[in-house]
């Protein structure tokens, strides 16, 4: 089921117009499925979910996309944060006010300290127009330190690196190991899908994460997961999971006016990071590999 021409940032370099969105959005430019991408984490807020630090992109995510331009140089841009609750509202308003489409807003995970929301917007702009329009809703996010006290336990990198390429040859993809998180990041490409009748690629909606971090002597890490998934994959998915006692913890649209309709699923568990990319392994098995339109 996983289909490995993703193109990733490094073999693609990104146009001149993607390095300038993604400087508008203080972030780092990649071409990923031949879409520009851009990224960073919200590093002020140091969360914990389920007792252990939370830190990687994975928790607290900024990403916004850009693709299939128009003679008018519109095209489809998405983008999605995370937020504090008391973000919100405030963050919410700077969009409408601006007319970008708020999509979708929820938790991701559970048992998370402090409790984090995920909001998710499109817009058909100019890249560079919704570019500064994000950039002035996230005037209103804090850039205050947010929770991150009760500092955990950073492994012998050398140990977690080893086991981060066998987690990323049991589930494929693109591998990054950085500060002691392991990254193994895909896209389901099997899915033709559109949003607001304009075809897209971009990760951020045809997403495949599987991460750990937070990794201790005792070989347990904080293992975590998200994937793109079909209406009728879901419960099979889920009893999958569960099977392997993972926690599912979320499950739910990201986006508006899509075909097919995507959801997006997250889940996680403290457990040997092997293991849990077996067991999530068994579970994408239930996914198709056909081409769905």
């Amino acid at each position: 089921m996983h289909d490995h021409s993703m193109n990733h940032a490094e073999n693609v370099r990104p146009s001149d117009l993607c390095v300038r969105f993604a400087r508008i959005l203080d972030s780092t430019p990649s071409v990923i499925n031949g879409v520009c991408t851009a990224t960073r984490s919200r590093t002020n807020i140091r969360p914990t979910v389920l007792g252990r630090a939370a830190e990687s992109f994975m928790f607290v995510p900024q990403a916004y996309s850009f693709e299939n331009m128009d003679k008018k140089g519109r095209a489809l841009c998405l983008g999605e944060t995370v937020l504090l609750e008391e973000e919100v509202n405030p963050f919410m308003s700077r969009l409408r006010e601006c007319g970008i489409k708020v999509t979708a807003l929820h938790n991701h995970w559970i048992f998370e300290k402090p409790r984090l929301m995920y909001m998710h917007f499109q817009s058909i702009d100019e890249p560079l127009e919704f570019a500064r329009k994000v950039r002035n809703a996230n005037k209103v996010l804090t850039d205050l330190k947010v929770g991150g006290s009760n500092h955990g336990y950073s492994p012998k990198s050398d140990r977690a690196k080893e086991i981060c390429n066998r987690f990323n040859q049991i589930l494929g993809g693109m591998e990054t190991f950085e500060d002691g998180v392991c990254m193994v990041m895909d896209s389901r490409l099997n899915i033709i899908s559109r949003i607001m009748g304009i075809r897209s690629r971009s990760f951020l909606t045809l997403p495949q994460m599987f991460n750990f971090e937070s990794f201790t002597p005792d070989g347990k890490a904080l293992c975590s997961g998200e994937t793109v998934i079909l209406q009728e994959e879901i419960n099979p998915f889920i009893s999958k999971l569960r099977e392997s006692n993972i926690k599912v913890t979320g499950f739910h649209n990201h986006w508006l006016f899509e075909d097919p309709r995507l959801m997006y699923i997250h889940f996680v568990k403290i457990d040997n990071p092997i293991r849990f990319a077996k067991d999530v392994r068994d579970a994408l098995d239930v996914l198709t590999d056909r081409i769905v339109k």
